[in-house]
């Protein structure tokens, strides 16, 4: 539904199989032929392995240990305790991803991203791109880079992109420094400390890269729009005999954006609506198409009373008994076409009222400049200094949102948001028009009441620039003691991130002088005299009429006049100091026992400035008034540091060495973290786990993690603030039959002096005034997580390998705002009522909810368990006979079967997720790849299954309760044009599949999005010297 807003080893690599065997044919080489190939990747000890791990078949060994994510203990093999997946930087290269974020969103334990440059944007962080690991919200995924933080984009502001939190926007990483990207599902907290509740994103970088590389890569959708180009640059060079590298990369990406007018699907405007009583239909909701609303348009709907029911107060058509009128285009009355009524008396189906659906943002514009630069050297065999240098120039351009409305279903006529009140006077008024309308008002009477959507003046455009900064700097290396070598590492990182708004904003007291026109003694339209401006400058400061009276009938004077320039900044810092020390201790059973231990501190600032126009204008009594309107924003600032010590144990009990022939693998690993949070105070995280295989062939783990996350800045520091929210009030006609106990929530409702047999609430439709507050006194989150599973690599099947685990997440403490939907449910399905919750709004006595006061709190509780599936299998045809020269078959999947996503607030309703749109209960993606010298193939498959639309909802809420599954195929040519050049052709939605219908009615525009993009093509070049 769309709402009336007012705005504001046993394994080598299952896992890197499992979406990489698609390899340009360079990756396909012998170890003899890319001894040394331009464009090379060197690895040395230090930080992360990065020798890619995509290329490493299960009978391909690097010979060197790895530091895998989830561990900082160095390791023979690509061993993890927890589902694990690695996205290299073939997979990028070959599915032409322009981010990060598009990468993770082709694996199915990812729900919708937080926030992406799809579908509508906050007007403080429009394109920014935060993940979602398994459906817990963004801000329980951690995001690293090389094993370290990265600075946040998010804003502290509560009308932020995403929930408050540390989130990591990954249009901040340059793809064509990605060596690969490690995903793993929980346990990461006790290595990393706050935030990895549902898991952790590690990309790793290139290092010690040799060569130059440039790449060229362009798109554009078969109907000739929605084109990205991508440039980048990457150039190493080692000095100093090998002992030192310099490694540097740019990158330039442009996307330009698209509306929900750009396509037919969308320009339809399907909708779920409450169908008329003379429909006498089963169900509380039918779908329609053409979603239209009589009680305001772009022109204006006049009324001869302050109402919204154009049935009740229209001006009629004197010509056409029973046809209502509104002001066209040219500023005259034109018939008004109210379709199919339905039971609220100002949605229809069709006429040619106004189109909501098409206010809406498909895609962003977004641009964006990536420059890097690595540096590293060898001061000693034991001792190598290396630095790290970021610079990120984005900006993302919100095209459309929904505009400012007056209307009667907002408050009465004069005030802000309600109806205009038109003087019959006013000169924009033709004689024809001005003897219709006052035909028909009171005796008396000499104005009139005009509906209106602004959308011709406010478009809803955002844009927001992001300029971000981060510097590396550390040692590291290794020494010897107790006849053994340790490895050590101490870096320090900053970051700091800064967005700056720009945003055109309505000034309402220069629109109130703006549309009182009048006359004056030369006959010239001007602005009434005595009006005074705000105090806000605007563009033009000088008052110029505005004719309110048909659609883009205003002046660019008067345009000028009624807007401001509003500039929001937030500024995010990030210190964090880290030592640590690892390496073998002793030796049990022929095995070496491992140990790593660590220091962290980490300090962390932010602050959000709303600037002058969203601030608002101070008032003798202590408020403020909003210049437009809007509720006067707050600035939010505050810190917080910690202080964490950190180890880590390693005991592989038996492994390959101790030649057992009825056991093959026993290892036990532990790992815990206190954190001493200057905000929450101490917590300590921990996992505990191991691995045990009888044979080579299968090998079984498990692991217990509890995690944290400790309250965001937003959460503990955010003032009091007004906003605006929409939801489900159970005393609604529509929702009194749903909750835990239908009954008592009806009951309750009556008790309240409501009529639940015919009530239906603004709440239900129309945003209302909130108030939101942070509090000081939050609780870390608290997580109980646990997987179990088995990664099968059978020796008779060469190059396959199967994982499969269960994934079990318990969260208590989930740190909510509740919203008003959460905290009118809280009050009336309440067999105490009335309770706490029921003073926490208030009703008129019309029963319609005029404000309700919301917070933070740790009322809330998640589950989510679910099964995954990854499995690989590559196949050299010279096994089965074809020479040398045939290439590799590959065929790899990755597949979730998503049991339980559920959420509880204190003793309320659960709400079930599972199955839902974003959340469906099966999901996959297959690779099918050919690879040889002179070219590759990729055909991708991706798998959402059928899903419903609310699983909480009554059975008889709509017509359609859900969709279908949907396949959407990819497919990638890669050409070898030359030793060093390499071409790809990237076709993505190959077979042009449509969403599942009735996609987008009811939701689902992230979810299915190329599906309502359609086909798209891109081609990429790429050089090496």
């Amino acid at each position: 539904m769309i709402y009336i807003s007012r705005r504001p080893r046993a394994l080598t690599s299952v896992s890197a199989l499992a979406l990489s065997l698609v390899a340009i044919p360079a990756a396909a080489q012998t170890a003899e032929q890319a001894a040394n190939p331009p464009g090379q990747t060197v690895q040395t000890s230090g930080e992360p392995q990065t020798s890619s791990a995509e290329a490493q078949g299960p009978d391909q060994a690097t010979g060197t240990d790895i530091v895998v994510t989830g561990s900082r203990i160095a390791r023979p093999e690509f061993e993890t305790l927890q589902p694990t997946q690695v996205i290299g930087a073939t997979q990028i290269a070959n599915r032409g991803y322009t981010n990060v974020g598009q990468a993770l969103q082709e694996i199915p334990a990812f729900g919708p991203p937080g926030n992406s440059g799809v579908g509508g944007q906050s007007s403080f962080g429009p394109s920014q791109t935060f993940v979602d690991f398994f459906g817990l919200g963004s801000q329980r995924t951690l995001v690293l880079v090389n094993g370290r933080r990265f600075v946040s984009s998010n804003t502290a502001s509560i009308f932020g992109p995403v929930a408050a939190g540390t989130q990591v926007d990954l249009n901040n990483i340059p793809t064509t420094l990605i060596d690969r990207v490690e995903t793993v599902a929980i346990g990461g907290a006790p290595i990393y400390g706050s935030d990895a509740i549902a898991g952790t994103v590690n990309i790793i970088l290139k290092r010690n890269y040799e060569g130059l590389q440039i790449q060229g890569q362009t798109g554009v959708s078969e109907q000739g729009d929605a084109p990205d180009y991508r440039i980048s640059i990457l150039a190493g060079k080692n000095f100093a005999g090998g002992r030192g590298n310099i490694t540097i990369s740019g990158e330039y990406n442009k996307v330009t954006g698209l509306t929900a007018g750009d396509r037919e699907i969308t320009r339809q405007g399907n909708f779920f609506g409450t169908p008329p009583a003379a429909a006498n239909s089963q169900f509380q909701r039918l779908l329609y198409p053409a979603q239209r609303y009589s009680a305001f348009t772009i022109g204006g709907v006049p009324f001869n009373d302050d109402d919204f029911s154009v049935q009740r107060a229209g001006i009629k058509n004197p010509n056409a008994p029973g046809q209502y009128l509104q002001f066209g285009p040219n500023g005259t009355l034109v018939p008004l076409d109210l379709g199919t009524v339905l039971r609220q008396g100002y949605i229809s189906s069709g006429g040619n009222g106004f189109d909501l659906p098409a206010q809406s943002n498909l895609l962003t514009n977004s641009e964006r400049y990536l420059a890097s630069v690595q540096a590293s050297f060898q001061l000693t065999d034991n001792i190598r200094v290396f630095g790290e240098g970021w610079y990120v120039h984005s900006k993302g351009v919100n095209l459309i949102d929904q505009p400012n409305y007056n209307t009667g279903l907002f408050d009465a006529a004069g005030t802000a948001d309600g109806n205009i009140i038109v003087s019959l006077n006013n000169p924009y008024l033709s004689a024809a028009d001005r003897a219709t309308i006052a035909a028909q008002l009171p005796a008396g009477q000499n104005q009139f009441y005009l509906g209106r959507a602004l959308a011709d003046l406010t478009t809803g455009r955002a844009e927001a620039t992001v300029e971000t900064y981060r510097f590396v700097g550390g040692f590291d290396g290794s020494f010897g003691a107790l006849g053994r070598e340790f490895k050590w590492e101490a870096t320090a990182v900053y970051g700091r991130s800064q967005t700056d708004g720009r945003n055109f904003e309505l000034v309402q007291q220069n629109f109130q002088n703006a549309i009182n026109p009048v006359r004056d003694a030369s006959g010239n339209i001007t602005c009434a005299p005595g009006a005074v401006s705000a105090s806000i400058p605007t563009i033009n400061p000088t008052c110029a009429p505005l004719n309110i009276l048909g659609s883009n009938q205003a002046s660019q004077a008067a345009r000028d006049y009624i807007f401001a320039i509003a500039t929001p900044r937030s500024v995010n810092e990030q210190l964090v100091f880290n030592a640590n020390v690892n390496g073998p201790v002793f030796t049990l059973f022929g095995n070496d026992v491992s140990v790593s231990a660590g220091y962290e501190h980490r300090e962390e600032k932010t602050r959000f400035d709303p600037g002058a126009y969203y601030f608002g204008e101070p008032q003798a009594d202590g408020t403020r008034q909003q210049y437009g309107r809007s509720i006067p924003i707050d600035p939010v600032r505050g810190k917080f540091h910690t202080n964490e010590v950190f180890g880590e144990l390693v005991i592989p009990f038996v492994s390959d060495k101790n030649g057992l022939s009825w056991l093959h693998t026993v290892e036990f690993d532990g790992a815990a973290r206190y954190v001493d949070n200057s905000l929450s105070g101490g917590a300590l995280t921990w996992t505990a786990g191991g691995r045990i295989g009888f044979i080579p062939d299968i090998t079984f783990r498990g692991n217990f993690t509890r995690s944290i996350r400790s309250p965001a800045i937003t959460e503990v520091f955010n003032p009091t603030s007004r906003a605006f929210d929409v939801g489900s009030d159970p005393c609604d006609t529509r929702y009194v039959g749903n909750g835990p106990n239908p009954a008592t929530r009806a009951a309750n409702c009556r008790a309240a002096g409501i009529n639940t047999a015919d009530f239906t609430s603004n709440f239900s439709d129309f945003t209302i005034p909130v108030t939101i507050a942070g509090n000081s006194a939050l609780r870390n989150e608290v997580a109980d997580s646990w997987t179990v599973g088995a990664i099968i690599q059978p020796r008779f099947a060469r190059s396959f390998s199967l994982a499969v685990d269960w994934v079990n997440i318990k969260l208590k403490d989930a740190i909510t705002s509740l919203d008003g939907t959460s905290i009118l449910n809280a009050c009336y399905d309440s067999p105490g009522y009335p309770n706490q919750f029921c003073s926490s709004f208030d009703r008129g006595a019309d029963g319609q909810i005029t404000t309700i006061r919301e917070g933070y709190f740790n009322a809330a509780s998640y589950e989510v368990r679910g099964l995954t599936v990854t499995a690989a299998y590559r196949l050299p045809l010279s096994r089965i006979g074809l020479g040398d020269n045939a290439g590799a078959l590959g065929l790899s999947g990755n597949y979730f079967y998503r049991d339980r996503l559920q959420t509880q607030v204190g003793t309320g309703d659960i709400n079930y997720d599972a199955g839902e749109i974003g959340y469906p209960r099966h999901s996959g993606t297959a690779n099918l790849t050919y690879d040889s010298q002179v070219f590759n193939l990729l055909f991708q498959g991706r798998y959402i299954g059928k899903s419903r639309y609310d699983l909480n909802e009554a059975p008889n809420a709509r017509n359609i309760p859900g969709v279908g599954d949907w396949w959407v195929f990819n497919t990638t040519l890669g050409i070898k044009a030359a030793d060093n050049f390499d071409l790809r052709f990237i076709v993505d939605n190959v077979f042009n599949a449509k969403p599942p219908y009735p996609v987008p009615a009811g939701g689902g525009t992230t979810t299915y999005f190329s599906g309502i993009l359609g086909r798209y093509f891109r081609v990429s070049a790429t050089a090496r010297f």
